[in-house]
This record gives C-alpha cells, structure tokens and sequence, in this order.
C-alpha cells in the first residue's frame, strides 16, 4: 500500500514537471506569433495598412477681423487706441447624404515564411450636401472674410493609394490634393479646393461624387461624418468579420465571397463610430497552436492515469523513466505541429505529428507492455485522442462545450470500466 501512494505521489510529481517543455512550447508559440506580427506589419508598410475612410464634409475657412477702441489719457490729454484682431475659424458642414459602393479584392503576400493578407479596394462615393445661406456663417461684430473652401475626406494610410478621380461637385471637376487640410478633426486624408464656390444667399443641394482606388491589410472600416449612410460592399473573402459599432442590415457568405449593406443615419452616427469588416481566418494559426498546446497537460495526465491502471490491473511494472520519455514524446507533439505548420497545412501538419508521435509512442509501449496488442491498443486510443483535439480545435465556437464534454465522457469511461474493480485489494498487493 505504501509503495503504491509513493508511486502515484512521484507520477504525480513527474506530470508537474512535464508542464514546463509544455509551457516553453506555449512561449515558443507566442513568439513566432510575435514575429509573424512583426512581418505582417512591415508587408504593410509598404502596401498599406488597416484602411479607414471618413467624411466627407465640406470645410469652409473665414477669418473675423475685429477692431477694439480704447482711450487712455496721456499727460492730460485723450488719446483713442486702435487694436485689430484677426480670428481664424473653419466652418464644418455635413452631406446629407452619402451613398458608398466599396469592391474588395484579397490577396496575399509573404515575407519569409509569414503571409499577410491584403486587399485592394475600390471605393465609390456619391452624395448630396446643403450649403445654407451664407455657409451658416453668422458673426455679428467685425468683418468676415471667406477662404476657399474645399471638400474633406480622411484616408488612415495615404500610402495606400493606388488611384483617385477628380471630384465632381455641383456638376463641375476639381482635383483633389494631398492632406486633409483640417488636421483638428481628420488627421490625414485628402481636400479637393472649390475656389469657385461663392457664398449662397439662399440654402441650396448640391451633388457631388467621387472614387477612389487604395491598398490596405488584415480589415477595413468606414467612419460616417454625420450623413445619412448608405454602404453596399462586396468582397471575394468568404470569412469575414463584421465589426464596429454598426453591424450590416443584411449580409450574404458564401465560397466565393460576400456581400454586405449598411444604412446608418444621421442621427446614429457620432463621431469616431465606425463599421469595419475584417478579413480575418475562421481559427487563426497562432490562436489553433495556442489552443492545442493547452491540452498537452490533459494529453500527460491521461496517458499517465492509463499507465497507472496497466501497471495495477495488469501487474505490469513501469518504471519512471518510462513515464518521462512518453510524456516528452506527447510535449514533443506540439512542437512538431507548430513548426510544420509554418510550412504546410494546418491539416497536414497536424496529421504528420499526430503519426510521429502515435507511432513512436505504440512501438515502445509494444516493448514497454510487452504487448503488441495492449501496445497498439494503445496506441489507437491515443489516435482517438489526438482526432477529438483536431474536432475541437475547428470547432471554434464549440470548442469549451466540446471540451467539456469530452473531459466528462473520458471519466465516465473511466469510471464504468473500473467499476468492479477492488482497489483495496489491488493497494495489499505488490504491483
């Protein structure tokens, strides 16, 4: 009885210790995850990185010139004191109405073994503005004089751009420059200059349109300026992510792609309120890997409780030793699948490591058992094992549930299996 507490204590222990090549395996996964970031962030910079597109508005600059009289009395005498002050103001005005039209097309890039996903989008923006009279302009001491105004869109990466119309505004062509022009609100973008926009004296719509041709990576996002929007996108990526505070009114995935359309108002809309797509895999790479290896200690403690239940049930001697190189060869698992998986399949890279690891382990539990049937058996079990982590890990949203339910049925089978056994008398005698 004593020798058999002793044993479970040091197998016990030996399990602990098989958690640290585990968990330097869950160190090595995060690293390479950090590098493939690091690789996806300069294929980026030079294609262009998460794209977000906003407004646009129309941006009307005036300054206030204001003059101040102040009399002072100098040696007896009255003097008047004339101060000037010019004040710089801009005066933002909404669209009512934009209409987006967005076309994406996915690809990729690598950068040594590391891939980053890319798209390319076109972009096209129709819409309706109203300049109310005066440009909504009302100062009522000093002088107004108006600046050009021009109309503002932000782009997050100008790099990104690979083409962009000229602007029709008012059934009339302007070119569009570089940079906002209205840093306090849209850091960078692009302005088209109306130097032939006069003041209204009556409110007045005006149409207006445009498109744009850009490069970015990993997902894109769109930012309303407080108009009522209209967007309908299309997009040959058939798993994407619906992000931002606005989800699409209807959607439609399948194998070749999606489409999405959007209507928000203006009266939803506050600024920095996004919708967002992101072209993002069903289970990322890095995030399976990280996952898998959480199972390494589960995969030690089972094969570990079965050694126990052979070594008492069949009066089989294991030593130790014999625990530790099959707990390696189950941590050497994971390690396996994350650098094949680098180079192939997810799939394939997990089946070659689950056949490396099934088969060295049933050829030394043939000898260890001195069974080829217990050893194959064995090993099939362990094969069942490794098929129900595979399950788990594609099964993304089931994967708790599945898990779960797998943990359970195992200590049920467990339980049934040994249910007549009488461990009092397995305990009194040598094992």
């Amino acid at each position: 009885m004593k020798l058999v507490v002793i044993k479970v204590l040091a197998i016990a222990a030996l399990a602990l210790v098989l958690i640290v090549p585990v968990s330097m395996i869950q160190g090595l996964v995060a690293e390479r995850q950090l590098r493939r970031d690091e690789a996806v962030s300069g294929i980026a910079e030079g294609w262009g990185r998460q794209q977000v597109l906003s407004g646009p508005y129309l941006l009307v600059p005036y300054e206030v010139t204001r003059v101040e009289i102040t009399r002072e009395t100098v040696d007896g005498k009255e003097r008047e004191k004339r101060v000037e002050r010019v004040e710089q103001h801009v005066r933002r005005i909404a669209a009512d109405s934009v209409d987006w039209t967005l076309d994406a097309a996915i690809s990729e890039k690598a950068r040594g073994i590391y891939k980053a996903r890319l798209y390319g989008l076109k972009a096209e923006a129709q819409g309706r503005i109203t300049l109310p009279a005066g440009f909504g302009i009302a100062v009522t001491r000093g002088q107004v004089r108006l600046g050009v105004p021009r109309l503002v869109f932000g782009v997050a990466d100008p790099r990104g751009i690979r083409a962009l119309s000229t602007l029709t505004f008012d059934a009339s062509a302007h070119d569009f420059k570089a940079g906002s022009g209205d840093t306090q609100q849209t850091g960078s973008g692009l302005h088209a200059p109306l130097p032939a926009l006069a003041s209204p004296a009556q409110p007045r719509s005006v149409d207006f349109a445009f498109s744009i041709e850009l490069g970015g990576s990993q997902a894109f996002a769109l930012q309303p300026s407080g108009a009522d929007t209209a967007v309908a996108m299309r997009a040959d990526w058939p798993h994407p992510s619906f992000q931002g505070q606005f989800l699409p009114l209807r959607h439609e995935i399948g194998p070749g792609g999606f489409s999405a359309n959007w209507k928000i108002s203006r009266y939803a809309a506050q600024r920095d309120e996004q919708l967002a797509v992101s072209f993002i895999e069903t289970a990322g790479l890095y995030q399976q890997l990280e996952r898998a290896s959480k199972y390494g200690f589960l995969f030690i403690g089972l094969t570990f409780a079965a050694f126990l239940l052979f070594e008492l049930l069949r009066r089989l001697a294991i030593h130790p030793v014999q625990y530790a190189l099959v707990g390696l060869a189950l941590a050497m698992f994971f390690l396996l699948l994350t650098a094949l998986s680098e180079h192939i399949d997810f799939a394939a890279a997990y089946g070659a490591a689950t056949l490396a690891c099934v088969g060295l382990i049933s050829a030394y539990l043939v000898w260890v058992l001195k069974s080829a049937r217990l050893g194959l058996a064995f090993g099939a079990a362990l094969s069942a094992l490794y098929a129900m982590l595979y399950a788990l890990l594609r099964a993304e949203d089931y994967s708790l549930l599945g898990g779960a339910l797998l943990l359970f049925g195992l200590l049920a089978v467990v339980m049934i299996a040994t249910r007549k056994v009488d461990w009092y008398g397995l305990t009194t005698k040598p094992a």
